[in-house]
């Protein structure tokens, strides 16, 4: 007669670790609920004699998102593995400990200081340079349509929206992980061929205070990036583009009526 061993596995469900696993668990929870939104949303169904959709433009910001929304939920479920396999703030790479600043900020990251910026695509190499000119003017044409603001709060917006920012010399998208935090994936620029993970600040300029939190016309974008501050060429335009599935139909941000 043979005997089935059944192994258990213990979840975390209080102190630091219980914390990080609520943490992890909410987003994922986040995350496929818009994944499954845009999945079964009417817009994305083709009608029997419907035109098919022509601008390519939305459809690559579609796929976009779509794809940033997977590359998220991948991270989290690896962070929750290595929670459960007590591997959890220790780097993938080195096996270093972790800091505990860079893991308050994203209970999902898996590499140390160290060996972040060998890991993380996007920096320049050969080609890059070309490539950034076509992000950019791809970048410009999806923010056309939305309103212009000449100011925005980022703890106003909800998980997963988009903020489109041209400033004097480059064109940003800003895809929102945590806003309160300021937590986000961030692509434009010279540098940032690809989505990188970022915190942004706020703004500033050279002649009025730091405004925390707060993008507007006329500043310079802040964000963290990698342990280090980057500071944008002063802002020309700010767009925002709603998560379409985290909203019912109808309803309108208050924070962004004109």
């Amino acid at each position: 007669m043979s005997t089935n061993l059944i192994h258990l596995i213990e979840i975390p469900v209080g102190g630091r670790g219980g914390q990080v696993w609520n943490r992890l668990h909410s987003e994922r929870e986040d995350i496929c609920e818009v994944l499954n939104k845009e999945q079964f949303h009417p817009d994305s169904v083709t009608q029997p004699g419907a035109l098919e959709i022509s601008n390519e433009a939305a459809m690559d910001d579609a796929n976009w998102h779509r794809e940033l929304l997977q590359g998220r939920l991948r991270k989290v479920d690896d962070a929750l593995d290595r929670l459960m396999t007590g591997s959890y703030g220790n780097c993938s790479k080195c096996g270093k400990w972790i800091e505990d600043t860079k893991l308050d900020f994203d209970p999902a990251v898996e590499f140390c200081l160290g060996c972040w910026p060998r890991e993380q695509r996007g920096y320049i190499s050969d080609g890059s340079i070309r490539r950034t000119s076509a992000n950019q003017t791809q970048i410009s044409q999806q923010a056309e349509g939305l309103n212009n603001l000449s100011e925005i709060a980022i703890d106003s917006l909800a998980p997963f929206d988009t903020i489109w920012v041209q400033t004097h010399n480059s064109n940003y998208r800003i895809f929102l992980l945590d806003p309160r935090r300021g937590r986000a994936l961030v692509e434009g620029g010279l540098y940032f061929v690809e989505p990188v993970e970022a915190m942004v600040s706020g703004s500033t300029s050279r002649s009025n205070a730091d405004k925390s939190g707060v993008l507007g016309i006329g500043l310079r974008v802040e964000m963290w990036v990698n342990g280090k501050l980057v500071s944008t060429s002063p802002v020309q335009s700010i767009r925002i583009e709603h998560n379409k599935s985290g909203e019912p139909d109808g309803t309108v941000n208050p924070h962004l009526e004109m």
